[in-house]
């Protein structure tokens, strides 16, 4: 990642985030597979939860656009420099969704692997991929020197 604009910490805060977008919606899954036999207050409040289900994950992948924002507002001068020195705009853009995409790969999979671990379905996470890929790809137009 000697090109990368992102950092080692950066990196850290992705995955984090990305983590908690997936564990969110295993937990999710996990609960609804959940056989609950005795206590009713206990189910009232995972029923509830579930029923928010949607919500929940709306505003945690939100907050993963914003991490995207906010870092691609705060390596702005770094971009600039770049181009300063020699490089080009579609390479560090090409960079950024390369290495966006390999975050959210390793993400994936950390989960899928709690998933299969967990004998639970795996295809609302790939709705997530999904979804992160698109923003990936949208943000990426948002790579722009100042």
């Amino acid at each position: 990642m000697k090109y990368s604009l992102f950092r080692v910490i950066d990196v850290f805060e992705a995955i984090a985030g990305y983590l908690i977008c997936f564990a969110s919606n295993l937990i999710f899954i996990y609960v609804q597979t959940l056989n609950l036999e005795g206590s009713s207050i206990l189910k009232s409040f995972l029923k509830s939860m579930i029923d928010y289900q949607l919500i929940i994950n709306i505003f945690l992948t939100s907050i993963l656009i914003v991490f995207h924002y906010q870092f691609l507002n705060r390596r702005k001068k770094e971009i600039f420099c770049r181009i300063l020195v020699g490089d080009t705009m579609v390479n560090i853009t090409i960079r950024y969704i390369l290495n966006s995409l390999a975050i959210l790969i390793f993400s994936f999979l950390l989960s899928l692997s709690l998933n299969f671990y967990l004998e639970l379905n795996v295809t609302s996470n790939l709705y997530l991929v999904s979804i992160f890929t698109i923003y990936i790809l949208i943000s990426a137009g948002w790579v722009k020197k100042e």
